[in-house]
Formats: C-alpha cells, sequence, structure tokens
C-alpha cells in the first residue's frame, strides 16, 4: 500500500505539475563518432553510462521541490557500424537499463521507485557526401529509426509506474542528421560539427495517447592529439526539446528546454585499432518550461574495436 502512494505521488509530479527533463527510451548514446567507415570495415562498441538528475528547475532557476530527491540511470548499450559500400555505412545500436530510478523523502523515509529491461533498437544508415585525404575531411548525412522493443509496462504493486522511468519510450522515432569533420593531416587540431533533428509517432494505448516533442541537438568541437594514444575533444552540445502533447494535440506544460552540455572526452588508443573512450555531459545552462526535474551530470565509459573484416580472416 505504501508503494502505491508513493507511485500515484510520483505520477502526480510528473505527469500534472511537474515533469522530467528527458524522455522515456535510451539516451542519445554512440561514442562521439558519426564518421562513415571504409568498405567491409567494422566498429564495435560497447559502453556503460551513469546519469543523475536531481534539481527542479522553473524556467533558468532552480526551484526547491522537498519530495524529490533525485531521478538516475545506469545504463549499457552495444552498438555496431558497418562499412557496406565505400560510401555506405550502417550502424545499430541496443541498450539496456541496468536501474532507472527516483528517489523521493515521504515523511523523512527515503523511497525508491525503478525499473530495469531493454531500451529502444536504433538503426542508421549513413551516407559520406565529401571524402578527402588531405585535408582530412567528410560530410557524413545520415537517416533513421529507433524501434521501441523494450518493456513499456512495468508496474509495482498492480500500478503503472511513471512514463519517465520505463525503460523503451514505447513510440517509433525517425531522425535524419549531417556530421562533418576537418583536420590537416600535419596538425595535431581538428574540428568536427554535428546536428541531428528526431521526430516521434504518437503512442495510441488503451491507457495512454502521448507524443514526445520534437528533439534537436547541435554540437561543435574542437580535438587535439596529445600524443600517438591520447587524444583529448572538448564539445559544446544544444539540445532542444519541444513540448510534449496529449490527446487531441493538448501541449503539457511542463515539458520541453533548450539546455546547453559541456562534453569533455578523452580517448586512448592501444594495440591494434583497440581504444578506451571516457566523456562527460556536464549542464551549464537550462532553460525548461514549466517545472521540470533536470540532470545534473552523466558520465560514460566505453570501448572501441575497429576491425578490417576481410584483413582478419586472412
Amino acid at each position: 500500500m505504501r508503494y502505491l502512494l508513493v507511485i500515484l505521488l510520483i505520477n502526480l509530479f510528473s505527469n500534472i505539475s511537474f515533469g522530467q527533463c528527458c524522455s522515456a527510451g535510451n539516451p542519445m548514446g554512440g561514442d562521439g563518432s558519426n564518421d562513415g567507415l571504409n568498405k567491409n570495415d567494422l566498429r564495435i562498441y560497447t559502453s556503460y553510462k551513469k546519469s543523475i538528475s536531481k534539481d527542479y528547475y522553473h524556467l533558468e532557476k532552480k526551484y526547491d521541490l522537498p519530495y524529490v530527491q533525485k531521478s538516475y540511470f545506469d545504463y549499457s548499450s552495444l552498438s555496431l557500424t558497418y562499412g557496406l559500400f565505400s560510401r555506405f555505412s550502417l550502424h545499430t545500436e541496443l541498450g539496456y537499463f541496468i536501474d532507472k530510478a527516483q528517489e523521493l523523502n515521504i515523511n523523512n523515509e527515503k523511497e525508491i521507485i525503478k525499473s530495469n529491461g531493454m531500451g529502444d533498437l536504433a538503426f542508421n544508415v549513413r551516407y559520406v557526401v565529401i571524402k578527402t585525404v588531405k585535408p582530412i575531411s567528410q560530410l557524413v548525412f545520415s537517416a533513421g529509426i529507433k524501434a521501441p522493443i523494450g518493456s513499456f509496462k512495468e508496474e509495482i504493486d498492480g500500478v503503472t509506474i511513471p512514463l519517465s522511468l520505463q525503460p523503451s519510450s514505447a513510440a517509433f522515432k525517425y531522425n535524419v542528421s549531417a556530421f562533418y569533420l576537418r583536420k590537416r593531416s600535419d596538425s595535431k587540431f581538428g574540428w568536427n560539427s554535428f546536428a541531428i533533428y528526431e521526430i516521434s509517432q504518437t503512442i495510441n494505448q488503451r491507457y495512454l495517447v502521448y507524443r514526445y516533442g520534437n528533439y534537436f541537438q547541435f554540437a561543435f568541437a574542437g580535438s587535439y592529439s596529445i600524443s600517438k594514444n591520447f587524444n583529448i575533444t572538448a564539445n559544446a552540445k544544444l539540445e532542444c526539446r519541444a513540448k510534449d502533447k496529449r490527446e487531441s494535440e493538448i501541449k503539457i506544460e511542463s515539458t520541453g528546454s533548450r539546455v546547453v552540455y559541456f562534453n569533455p572526452q578523452l580517448m586512448y588508443s592501444f594495440k591494434s585499432k583497440w581504444a578506451i573512450i571516457l566523456m562527460s555531459d556536464i549542464p551549464v545552462y537550462k532553460y525548461v518550461n514549466g517545472y521540470q526535474l533536470t540532470n545534473k551530470f552523466s558520465f560514460q565509459i566505453g570501448v572501441r574495436k575497429n576491425i578490417s573484416l576481410f584483413k582478419a580472416l586472412e
């Protein structure tokens, strides 16, 4: 009975007066690489990500909500990128939430509601429009889809937990993106930029009609090769989310945001085409509609391996 009251309280915050500045389903993952591969090249990447959301905001200012302590998730993912032809690459990614939780303080007692399970399956086709050697450059266009193959009906004591804590988004999402990188072959410095736009289908189930707001991200990064094995990247990232909608196209006030992140990355390459990649998302500016629980920081560590298939089989 106690958990029933806690879930109802979270639903009250999430669905009526307060929101959370992220949607259900996979976080924007990957290893920071959106380039195209050469024919028959395969890139395998596996990672672990920790994210914590702790402060409620109203517009640009922090808002004190004593009941909600924090929300967090631990997430693992596996992605594969394959060079199908000289200019076409295929990319797929699947993630699993080890846990996805929210902590509340009810009568000075900590209560935790959590779920776990498979997230959404992402698939993209990448096309290299421009590719040069001197200077090193690529312009890549991509189009893709996210399929909600994971769980979306997680319950506790027969009560469905809030939308933001479900492992899957329950909606097909479609995206287009563009990526450009440039670096002189005799220089340790380089730069790249990335933009993605994503729209979502409407969730139309017996108890829910809901559509996530359109999502846009633009990033600009500068990189520096410290040595043959170490590379550091400083990335500035803008994320914009439009308001979600209920039935009859009714906009939900406490959804939608504009957030600027500082996204430092460190890559260490070793042996033959292996790499360890560390990265973090640190918000430096937040603007949210209504009242929303916002991200405090996230940290990701991953291992990447590049394989030339035919050479590997020789």
